[in-house]
């Protein structure tokens, strides 16, 4: 048996242990006719000032999640909007797509929502709305989202395929939201 030095042993005694990461209590998606929805709900480990931070730094949301490969901020008004164009290399099963996607953001409290722009966009419809608030594990994330690729998506990929690829990138997301908040 190793020896293990005493100042490390008290290092390790007074060292807080990391909190649970993320408590997911809801996580559905689907996609019926080419129309995508995803419900996410869930505690994140940190406290929601720095979850807000996160969620409303546009310019890092590539951090986030592997599959934006490039995410800019266009445009912010004084009125708390922000037009933000985002890059994504969306992947079901053996079928991938670039998609590029402007959405025009507006920033309520502790609450974003998320519309589409289609004319500027690959997508013809979607919003979501992302919602927090203090919880006694840290912060409860309400995640909603819907909507309509303006390209052809196989209807095997789409039926088989999209909906889990659709939960698994929404759990990575706020894992990476979760790890980022703590950090900060």
């Amino acid at each position: 048996m190793r020896f293990i030095p005493a100042a490390i042993l008290a290092a390790l005694a007074v060292c807080p242990w990391p909190a649970t990461a993320l408590d997911v209590t809801a996580l559905e998606a689907s996609v019926t006719d080419n129309h995508f929805r995803v419900r996410f709900e869930a505690v994140l480990a940190a406290p929601p000032e720095r979850v807000a931070q996160v969620l409303t730094d546009y310019a890092g949301y590539a951090e986030l999640d592997p599959r934006i490969r490039a995410s800019k901020v266009l445009s912010a008004t004084d009125a708390g909007q922000v037009l933000v164009r985002t890059t994504v290399r969306a992947c079901a099963a053996f079928f991938c797509r670039t998609v590029h996607r402007t959405e025009q953001v507006t920033q309520l409290d502790d609450r974003l929502v998320a519309t589409v722009v289609p004319a500027a966009s690959d997508v013809t419809y979607g919003v979501a709305v992302t919602r927090w608030r203090d919880d006694p594990g840290g912060t409860r994330v309400w995640y909603e989202a819907e909507f309509e690729p303006g390209f052809w998506v196989p209807e095997i990929v789409a039926r088989r395929y999209a909906a889990a690829s659709l939960r698994d990138s929404v759990r990575r997301l706020f894992e990476n939201v979760e790890a980022k908040a703590r950090a900060h």
